[in-house]
Formats: C-alpha cells, sequence, structure tokens
C-alpha cells in the first residue's frame, strides 16, 4: 500500500501550542531577514528551480508572507509591491522556456502575480489582465491543475468573490463545461481525465495533475452550477474514486496513474500530489451521504496516511508531512472526530523537528511556498486553529 522507505517513524512529540505558533514566526522571520539582506531568496540544495511562480518562485513566498501577517499569524508587514513587478517581467522571461508555454499556469505563471498585484491595488486594469490570461485556457488542452484549466478556473472563481462582477463567472462555466465536455466514461470505472500533459496522456487520479484536481475548481465554484449537474458530477466522482482506490479492511491509496488494463498496479506514494493524502485533502467537501463507500474511503486514506508517518522529504506541502497532514485536517472539518485534529497536532510537531534539523544540515532554509518551510508555517498556523485552508487552493 506504500513504500516504507520513503517514511520516517513519527516522533511523538507533545502538542504545544505556543511552540509551535513560535515555529511560524521563526519561519517567516528567516525568509524576511534574506529579503532584507538582499531582495532574493537562495535555491535550496534540493530545487532545481526557483523562479518567479506560486510553487516554488517568489510570489509564493511573498503569498505566504502576506497571508501569514493578514491572519494575524506573524508580526511581520511589508509593501511587496515593487518586488511583484518585479516578478511579472521575470515571468514572461520564463514562461517561453516552460512545458505548456501558451498556457495560463496557476502554479507556475502569471495569474498568481496579478491577483497579489490586484488585492493590493483593486486596480481594474490588473482584473482585465487576469480575465486575458484566464482567457488562454478556453482553448488550450491541458486538462489539470497545474498547468491548465482547472487552476484558471480556480483562479476565476476567487476573483468572483472578491469583484462580483459577471465576467469571472461566464469564464468559469465555459472553462468548466468545457472540461466536463471532455471527461472520459470508463466502463466499471467511473470518469477520468487525459491531461494531454507533458506530451502524454496518462490518466493521473491526485490534485496537482489529474482528477482530484479537476475537481477542485467545480466544488470551490459549486454554487455557480445547476443543483443536478453539481450533484451529477459528485456522484461520478463517489463512483470514479471507490473504483480506482486499493484497499485492505482499514486502509485505502490510489496509484499515481490509473491504467484500466493494469488494475493490479499497487500504489506507493502517499503523498499530497500523489497518493491518499491528497485525494482526501481535495475531494474532502464532496458531499457526506451520496454512497457509505466513498465517505469510509476517504477516512481509510486518512488512516493509511498515519500509518505510513512523516515524509523523508521534508515538512513541506506537496510531497512532505504538511501536505499529507492536510488530509488530517479535512477530516477534521469532515467528521468532527478529534482524533483527526490530533494526528495533524502530531504531524505538525514532527514537521517542525524536520524543518529545523534540515536547516541545520543544509545551513539555510527552504524559501518556498509549495515544495519548503513557508507553507509548513502556514499548516503550523491551520493546526493551531483547527482549520484546514490548503494555502492558495481553499484561501487566497
Amino acid at each position: 500500500m506504500f513504500d516504507q522507505s520513503r517514511h520516517y517513524p513519527l516522533k511523538k512529540i507533545k502538542w504545544e501550542p505556543e511552540l509551535v505558533q513560535q515555529a511560524v514566526q521563526e519561519i517567516a522571520d528567516d525568509a524576511l531577514k534574506q529579503f532584507d539582506q538582499s531582495r532574493k531568496l537562495p535555491l535550496h540544495p534540493l530545487d532545481d528551480f526557483g523562479g518567479s511562480g506560486l510553487y516554488t518562485g517568489m510570489t509564493g513566498v511573498i503569498w505566504a508572507l502576506t497571508y501569514l501577517n493578514r491572519v494575524q499569524a506573524i508580526d511581520a508587514h511589508r509593501d511587496f509591491s515593487a518586488l511583484l513587478q518585479e516578478q511579472l517581467s521575470a515571468n514572461e522571461k520564463e514562461s517561453m522556456g516552460m512545458p505548456h508555454p501558451e498556457n495560463a499556469s496557476y502554479l507556475f505563471g502569471e495569474l498568481p502575480i496579478l491577483m497579489l498585484q490586484f488585492k493590493f491595488s483593486r486596480d481594474g486594469r490588473i482584473a482585465d489582465k487576469i480575465f486575458q490570461s484566464i482567457q488562454k485556457n478556453n482553448t488550450q488542452p491541458i486538462r489539470e491543475f497545474m498547468w491548465g484549466s482547472a487552476g484558471s478556473m480556480l483562479c476565476a472563481n476567487f476573483l468572483r468573490t472578491w469583484t462580483s462582477e459577471a465576467r469571472w463567472q461566464e469564464v468559469f462555466l465555459l472553462q468548466a463545461e468545457r472540461m466536463l465536455s471532455e471527461w472520459e466514461k470508463i466502463d466499471g470505472i467511473g470518469h477520468l481525465w487525459s491531461p494531454d500533459l507533458y506530451g502524454d496522456k496518462h490518466k493521473y487520479l491526485g490534485p496537482v495533475h489529474g482528477f482530484a484536481g479537476n475537481i477542485i475548481p467545480l466544488i470551490a465554484g459549486r454554487e455557480l452550477l445547476p443543483h443536478k449537474r453539481y450533484e451529477d458530477i459528485c456522484s461520478k466522482v463517489v463512483e470514479t474514486v471507490i473504483n480506482t482506490a486499493t484497499t485492505t479492511e482499514a486502509q485505502a491509496n490510489w496509484v499515481a496513474v490509473f491504467e484500466a488494463a493494469d488494475r493490479i498496479k499497487t500504489p506507493n506514494l502517499v503523498q499530497y500530489c500523489h497518493g491518499a493524502p491528497g485525494m482526501v485533502t481535495a475531494l474532502s467537501k464532496v458531499p457526506r451521504g451520496i454512497d457509505d463507500r466513498f465517505d469510509q474511503l476517504l477516512e481509510k486514506g486518512g488512516e493509511l496516511t498515519w500509518h505510513a508517518g512523516p515524509l523523508r522529504k521534508g515538512a513541506n506541502l506537496c510531497h512532505g508531512t504538511a501536505g499529507n497532514g492536510y488530509a488530517f485536517l479535512k477530516l477534521y472539518q469532515r467528521t468532527q472526530n478529534d482524533l483527526w485534529l490530533a494526528r495533524a497536532r502530531a504531524f505538525a510537531m514532527h514537521a517542525i523537528e524536520q524543518y529545523r534539523l534540515a536547516k541545520e544540515l543544509y545551513h539555510q532554509g527552504r524559501y518556498t511556498l509549495w515544495m519548503g518551510d513557508l507553507g509548513t508555517a502556514v499548516y503550523l498556523w491551520d493546526c493551531i486553529n483547527g482549520e484546514g485552508n490548503f494555502p492558495t487552493v481553499d484561501v487566497f
């Protein structure tokens, strides 16, 4: 059900919210110190790309520091306006060397840079640029979250809630209808997408590149969809999750790539981007009671995540302990069972240890949102408050 070599045994460290709060401020202070010294952040030895974007770039760092300050997790106000403009210029150059340069990428492209600029300024001209960028995905074929229409749909829904302008609903629905029209029925399995990603058509399942990621904006924008249409989407999600799961009596996991001809393939990844934690986190807001087996599978996915333990790849969101911990926070929100909050907090204490040991080993922090310390800081804050707002997906 998972590869034990990718995981550590969980350290049993007492939950102490004051120490967790200190760790959040410590992570933020380290990043701010780097900013004050050079306006740049050193690339971590484990990362081969930094750049300007949300995933591993400067925009993600700015987002995290701004968000943590806004929710009063840290005391650190900075004016990042000039730095954001620099990121926009850098992103234009970077995009030509990236996969799918014609797309509006949420995690690597200009969209989140413009979104932050708009949040700071409320300038209608920036909103127009966001709209023009989103429209690129009206015709592009990438059907997933990182590079394609699922990310631009999520962006459109955020702008709808910020401005109440009709155009955001219109572009959201246009891209939703196109994506749903390309949802492939597989007899005996359910419905999956072929993302046309990196030159192949593998049917990914997880929230970054696959099925679960395409469901994220449909859940976020569910009030824009006709009620019957949303019910149908949820029924198809439930069917597909049930039929793609690998289960034991107590646990469940999902392969990274599903091939109907290879049903015996065993899952081995247990992280946000591929495997049970991401499936649970992305789909936790699908209504309960559609099928008891689905409800049980989400909890079984949580059990597997707990049994597997913290990840050796670090404390980060995409491949690390904090990202896995969000599955527990989501299950706590879904079930109101305190067990899941306790497990999330146990992973938080371990994540702090991982962060500090890594900093000692590499003599520097890992200054990114999805792959580094700042995503971990947001997770720690959510554990203090018993919330489960996955950064830049559930909240922007």
